[in-house]
């Protein structure tokens, strides 16, 4: 009995499922918005989703990888983390992981916390848009190969960051962070 509970405990850690809570989120919120989501069943170009819609006669497609990432929430009040935001969420990427731009490509970003309770906030970056980010974002290694994407969650009003450095700071400012706050909720882009 204890060893089938483990291993559903283990099975819901693997990184399989956080992708199908995902999208299935992302499915819904833009539904939402009047798109219809299809899924890709083989992740060819990074497109994880396929949204239509018609207006008038003439039907339009955007194409969106979705990416969860749990939110992190600072323990300690005295972490200068948990000060400055509520909230931190990581995604490594190469630098060059959306150098090929093309138009209706879309990341959008899904997150959830250790209670399993999804955040009423997505980031959607148009792919030109998170490349240029990404090139801001501290290496992840010595090599340069990994860029380290710390997004964080500033308070209940909805103010988002993707920190510079890696370094700690004690305030918020455009040389250690960058505002994507524009990102957040804001599916006026996949207009």
């Amino acid at each position: 009995m204890a060893s089938s509970t483990n291993q559903r405990a283990q099975s819901k850690q693997q990184p399989g499922h956080l992708e199908i809570i995902g999208e299935t989120a992302a499915k819904l919120r833009l539904f939402q918005q009047g798109w219809n989501p299809y899924s890709r069943f083989l992740d060819v170009d990074k497109v994880d989703l396929i949204l239509r819609r018609s207006t008038g006669n003439n039907p339009e497609y955007r194409e969106i990888q979705v990416k969860y990432r749990k939110l992190f929430q600072g323990q300690n009040p005295a972490e200068v983390e948990s000060q400055l935001f509520t909230g931190t969420a990581w995604y490594t990427s190469g630098p060059d992981e959306f150098a090929h731009h093309r138009p209706g490509f879309f990341i959008m970003f899904i997150f959830g916390y250790h209670n399993r309770q999804l955040e009423e906030d997505s980031l959607i970056f148009p792919s030109r848009d998170l490349h240029e980010i990404i090139q801001l974002a501290p290496n992840h290694d010595k090599a340069g190969k990994k860029r380290s994407l710390y997004i964080s969650k500033v308070g209940n009003g909805n103010r988002w960051f993707v920190r510079r450095t890696r370094k700690k700071f004690t305030a918020i400012t455009s040389e250690n962070c960058v505002d994507v706050t524009k990102y957040c909720n804001n599916f006026d882009l996949l207009n």
